[in-house]
């Protein structure tokens, strides 16, 4: 069932409860702001159904080396409508169902992309990581805070966590301690600058200009997710 429809059957079912126990004036603001609530989290579901289809269609346009294949996302989980302007990447888990080949699709967001009328989608970048890409991607990453090389294997066999990089539960190595106004930074690619700060992810967008922090579940979600055997 259509997440939109269960949301608005919950409201149906909750208002009568709300009215037998109320005085009308309390009722109406009751009913006033659960309407408001679930308007709310409508509209949130929508934006994540025509965010996977707009990301369905990418891979249709962009990648027709992958014809049939599984694609989900859990990135906006717990989002609220107020704080999607201030999401700077949603990652889609991609896997080819005949060769079990994975890829992590993200959709990069440039200022403006999402107010209070609503979401323009042709502010979004795309761009497809497979596993070698991602590694190596990683790697500059815990070389530029870190200041160590490590091997496309190690990459690949570690967690990296806020502080460091982890294989278990033991750290194999620890970010740089530095302040909040330092920025560590490596020119990586035609596309990307690598930006290290405070713990986090940054990517600078050439194309865009944009600077993205990435959220650590993230990346934790997509290395686990192009890794994993």
């Amino acid at each position: 069932m259509n997440k939109i429809i269960i949301v608005s059957t919950i409201l149906f079912i909750m208002l009568p409860k709300q009215i037998s126990s109320q005085d009308n004036d309390a009722v109406a603001a009751g009913v006033g702001a659960l309407i408001g609530v679930g308007a709310a989290i409508a509209a949130v579901e929508q934006i994540k159904e025509n965010l996977e289809q707009k990301a369905v269609e990418q891979v249709l346009t962009a990648y027709p080396f992958l014809i049939d294949f599984e694609l989900k996302t859990s990135s906006l989980k717990g989002t609220k409508m107020k704080d999607l302007s201030s999401v700077g990447v949603i990652t889609f888990e991609i896997r080819d169902i005949k060769t079990n080949n994975k890829y992590v699709l993200f959709a990069f967001t440039s200022n403006g992309w999402a107010n209070k009328y609503g979401v323009d989608y042709n502010r979004l970048l795309w761009k497809n990581f497979d596993s070698e890409e991602w590694n190596m991607l990683m790697q500059n990453y815990i070389k530029t805070a870190s200041g160590i090389d490590l091997s496309i294997s190690e990459v690949a066999e570690s967690k990296i966590v806020n502080n460091g990089v982890k294989q278990g539960s033991k750290f194999i190595l620890k970010f740089d301690k530095i302040g909040g106004d330092v920025y560590l930074t490596s020119d990586y690619s035609d596309e990307f600058k690598v930006v290290f700060n405070e713990k986090s992810l940054g990517l600078y967008l050439k194309q865009t200009q944009d600077l993205i922090q990435v959220r650590r579940k993230s990346i934790i979600k997509a290395h686990e997710h192009l890794n994993e055997k």
